[in-house]
């Protein structure tokens, strides 16, 4: 009796994506020479993570013409980087359609594959006349097949990663940002005077979020250590979190709209201190040069940790629950291994240095 094989949903999908591109490439065209396009699709760290080959990059090819596709957020995170030609931002998929021709026009020839989340982003890329496609396999939801180079997935930091797609070997991983002149007038607007310490308690996944008792108890024992001034930072959507924990220390001032990206790193180069969850903002600190405390569990920070920066202490511990149940946890036991007492010690230690 033969045997029928059932396609799920996605390789359905999938296949009539790689049917679609096998039939439209060969009129596509082929690119050659030193145009190249860096796809970054996704949040704040990995936009970060991509600095340090961006920069290798146009030091290696001083006269090449180098674009990025990235996310809104990253488009914030990549202005006035001197090392990019021009950004293109992907709003949502459908603006896909609008910007094929506009990358078209750019006659790329070499497309990066950094990061994205977005299935129709590889497919398009195919469609632009590059005659090299390169990315890391196992991470492109099943369209490995659309790279014209693929390397393998290994257990190496995110910023080596990338370093490696982009074929450059550097000594200089540090990430870095380039806030304005009106950013960084705007941080000083927001930023008190004397010691100020900044304390990022909120993170997008709940399995990353220290208590906010334990944040709570840290900032008091701060006030008294150091006589400073605490900061609580978060996004608008993590108003109530930070107006709580702002609400519990003598003082304390919540922030959690009105900057910008750079603006807001920009704030975080004025801080004398940093305490952090593993979030967009611990990256941001790292890149600003802050000294700064992250907590981590049940992530790893050698993957996607600071990376080159001595001016960051990492206190990680590892995940209680096997196997983890990461975005599906509701209560992160493994974070209340860190304490409070263990985290004031290595602030004070960061901020004598």
């Amino acid at each position: 009796m033969k045997t029928v094989k059932i396609r799920k949903p996605m390789q359905i999908k999938n296949y009539l994506i790689r049917w679609l591109v096998g039939l439209l490439k060969p009129w596509m065209g082929s690119h050659k020479g030193n145009r190249f396009l860096i796809v970054s699709t996704t949040g704040l760290g990995d936009t970060l993570w991509g600095t340090p080959a961006l920069r290798a990059l146009r030091q290696t090819c001083p006269a090449a013409y180098i674009a990025v596709l990235t996310s809104p957020v990253g488009g914030e995170v990549l202005q006035n980087n001197p090392h990019l030609d021009e950004i293109f931002t992907l709003r949502h998929t459908w603006s896909l359609i609008k910007l094929l021709p506009l990358l078209r026009k750019r006659q790329i020839a070499t497309v990066l594959i950094f990061h994205t989340s977005q299935r129709f982003v590889l497919p398009i890329c195919s469609l632009l006349g590059a005659s090299r496609i390169v990315g890391t396999e196992k991470i492109n939801k099943g369209l490995d097949s659309l790279l014209t180079e693929r390397l393998p997935a290994s257990p190496v930091h995110e910023i080596e990663r990338r370093l490696q797609i982009a074929g450059i070997k550097t000594d200089s991983k540090q990430m870095e940002i380039f806030p304005s002149v009106a950013d960084h007038r705007k941080a000083a607007e927001v930023t008190p005077s004397g010691v100020v310490v900044g304390m990022h308690p909120g993170a997008k996944d709940l399995f990353k979020q220290w208590p906010p008792s334990h944040f709570i108890k840290l900032g008091n024992e701060l006030q008294k250590s150091l006589g400073c001034t605490l900061v609580i930072t978060g996004s608008p959507s993590e108003k109530q979190l930070v107006e709580q924990i702002a609400a519990a220390i003598p003082g304390a001032i919540a922030l959690y709209r009105d900057l910008s990206i750079p603006a807001f790193a920009a704030f975080l180069s004025r801080l004398s201190l940093f305490i952090t969850n593993d979030t967009g903002p611990l990256h941001l600190a790292s890149a600003s040069k802050t000294p700064t405390v992250a907590l981590f569990t049940p992530t790893d920070p050698q993957l996607c940790g600071p990376y080159f920066a001595p001016h960051v202490h990492v206190i990680q511990k590892k995940p209680t629950c096997l196997p983890c149940l990461r975005k599906k946890c509701r209560e992160p036991f493994c974070l209340l291994q860190i304490s409070p007492d263990e985290v004031l010690k290595a602030a004070l230690t960061l901020v004598n240095k």
